[in-house]
């Protein structure tokens, strides 16, 4: 993990490839984006209080294949304000086309993790013709779907002393910063309501998906499954020995299984 986040920093410090950056405004908020290389567009859509740079071991070598790599920090979260509407995985799929159009981009293949992977999904149901395949890791479709574990409720007092560790931590990977208590909580109470995507829904969604889940994801693994099965072109792939958090974990396994998906040449 370390060493993929060092090689990042030293591409991003040394790059000479097209790098597109800016926002868009939308009902109160500032949604950053940052576009780089040319070629066909991919779009990264990080998870629930994550940011934009959670990709960093996936967009140096998806720009040297010849994409363009499109990053968007969702509302609330990384350099993103949150706006003055409450948050939905609907205004967030909002946001995402919004800085489609502002790029140019018709058509987009999208790898989503977890709330990304949300995202794609609405997406792939509600404006099929702006979504070319999907990549959803770690995404459910239901609340029913996030396993107990999820809830992160400390058991024991050691379990207690490293959530207050975990909570600096968050707050950095969040990118909200002093912000993020009250992000975490807006965020937190979603994932109890949403998403709320039914059979129907996931049937009617056509862009060929790959569902990929971690071994010990905090999604269950038959909600996964029926995922996968309910999608009208979709196929799953379990990775072994890893959680919610494979990109960074597991991202030689997952940047294989993206690159084989898509058609890319790593």
């Amino acid at each position: 993990m370390s060493t993929n986040m060092l090689r990042y920093w030293l591409w991003k410090s040394s790059t000479s490839v097209p790098t597109l950056s800016g926002d868009i405004m939308n009902k109160g908020a500032h949604i950053r984006y940052v576009a780089y290389g040319s070629g066909e567009p991919v779009l990264l859509l990080h998870g629930g209080l994550s940011n934009k740079l959670s990709w960093f071991s996936q967009i140096p070598w998806l720009v040297k294949a010849g994409r363009k790599v499109v990053l968007i920090d969702t509302r609330g979260h990384g350099e993103s304000t949150a706006g003055h509407t409450a948050l939905s995985y609907q205004i967030f799929a909002e946001d995402t086309l919004l800085v489609l159009d502002r790029l140019g981009i018709p058509r987009t293949d999208i790898v989503g993790w977890s709330d990304g992977g949300i995202i794609a999904l609405l997406l792939g149901l509600e404006s099929p013709q702006r979504v070319g395949k999907i990549v959803a890791i770690s995404a459910n479709f239901h609340p029913s779907g996030v396993t107990q574990a999820a809830d992160g409720t400390p058991s024991n007092p050691l379990r207690q002393q490293m959530q207050q560790i975990g909570d600096w931590l968050r707050s950095w990977w969040s990118g909200a910063g002093a912000n993020h208590p009250a992000l975490a909580a807006e965020i937190q109470a979603l994932w109890q309501v949403a998403p709320q995507l039914k059979h129907a829904d996931l049937q009617a969604i056509t862009a060929p998906t790959l569902v990929i889940a971690g071994e010990n994801d905090i999604i269950d693994l038959p909600h996964s499954g029926e995922l996968a099965q309910m999608l009208a072109h979709a196929k799953i792939e379990i990775v072994l020995g890893a959680g919610h958090a494979a990109p960074v974990t597991h991202a030689s396994e997952i940047n294989h299984l993206i690159a084989a998906f898509l058609g890319i040449n790593p």
